[in-house]
């Protein structure tokens, strides 16, 4: 408790944490530390209100990203099933068009232009 009572009064004292060992500062005594007090004790709802909807925030944003991410696994799923019926398949990860390897296409000259006369 920061509040202190030595022989017959009371002292406010502040109490933190430093490399390891606990640091007690005097505040002051009396109705001015009372007032301080109380102060401190409405930030430290505060404190703890901003902490409990930022949870609430995180917890929310972790549903919406456990349903865009099952949405996602959909939508690849059909597009997948989309290019296979297509006619394309994966290599290292891209999508290609698959060749039929029957035919041998190497040989296969394109046809010259007609020469146009000038």
């Amino acid at each position: 408790m920061p509040w202190e009572t030595r022989r017959t009064r009371r002292y406010y004292y502040t109490k933190r944490r430093t490399a390891g060992r606990v640091l007690s500062g005097y505040v002051g005594a009396g109705e001015s530390a009372r007032v301080i007090a109380l102060l401190e004790a409405l930030y430290r709802e505060q404190r703890i209100d901003r902490q409990h909807e930022w949870r609430l925030e995180q917890e929310s944003r972790r549903a919406l990203d456990v349903e865009v991410d099952r949405l996602g696994s959909g939508i690849r799923a059909i597009v997948a099933a989309a290019l296979l019926a297509g006619g394309y398949h994966t290599h290292k990860g891209q999508w290609r068009l698959t060749h039929d390897r029957q035919t041998d296409h190497r040989d296969e000259r394109p046809e010259a232009p007609p020469e146009s006369r000038r």
